[in-house]
């Protein structure tokens, strides 16, 4: 009579190699979801991230343009209370393109902060001081110039006691306003670096101040 003997066969399992299997498996399955969950977790952490980060930029944005514009308030009613005080030679601050690096304003001939100057000296002066504070030349920090305005350009104009007071400057922004009828509006070209969409295109901003000033 012959005999059958049972080997090692996987028909043949005993109970104890297969729940070792089934346990196995058990954990393998659990690896696996733990590191599916674990991605997902990445993932939705670096999109938010990324959101936040492209938030605070356009924050920082907002911000600067706000403190440019500000800037440009504070300097151009500056230089109107200057020539309110100087109101008999309102002519001699006519002026266009202040600002401008390459023809900057003479250095004047005497130093109307420490020494007496006569009007006329008194409005050369001026200018030329408001000049150095639109470009934030009068505070240095680290070797460079802090403060003022992003390449500005200003012009004043006098008609009989009236006067306009116009500032540019560079921002980036994806707003879009008119371009400058004045100061500016010409070489607004050769700074701007646009990118090829309209996300970063350099433009100018503009501010005008008008007010009457009254001969004394």
């Amino acid at each position: 009579m012959s005999c059958c003997l049972m080997g090692d066969s996987p028909l043949h399992e005993s109970p104890i190699g297969r729940a070792k299997a089934q346990a196995n498996y058990a954990v393998s399955v659990e690896s696996g979801m733990g590191m599916l969950e674990y991605l997902l977790a990445l993932l939705v952490f670096s999109t938010g991230m990324m959101g936040l980060m492209s938030a605070q930029l356009v924050a920082k944005k907002v911000v600067h343009e706000a403190s440019q514009r500000s800037t440009a308030t504070a300097l151009g009613r500056d230089i109107v209370e200057h020539m309110r005080t100087n109101s008999g030679q309102l002519e001699a601050y006519r002026a266009l393109a202040i600002g401008d690096t390459t023809q900057l304003l003479p250095l004047p001939n005497a130093n109307c902060d420490i020494s007496t100057c006569t009007a006329l000296q008194l409005a050369a002066f001026d200018l030329w001081q408001w000049e150095s504070n639109l470009l934030g030349l009068s505070g240095q920090r680290n070797g460079a110039s802090s403060g003022g305005l992003v390449s500005p350009r200003a012009c004043i104009s006098t008609d009989d006691g009236e006067v306009a007071v116009t500032i540019s400057w560079l921002v980036s922004s994806v707003v879009h306003q008119p371009t400058p009828l004045t100061c500016g509006a010409d070489d607004i070209g050769s700074e701007a670096t646009p990118n090829g969409s309209n996300d970063d295109t350099l433009q100018r901003r503009q501010l005008m101040i008008s007010t009457y000033i009254g001969r004394r």
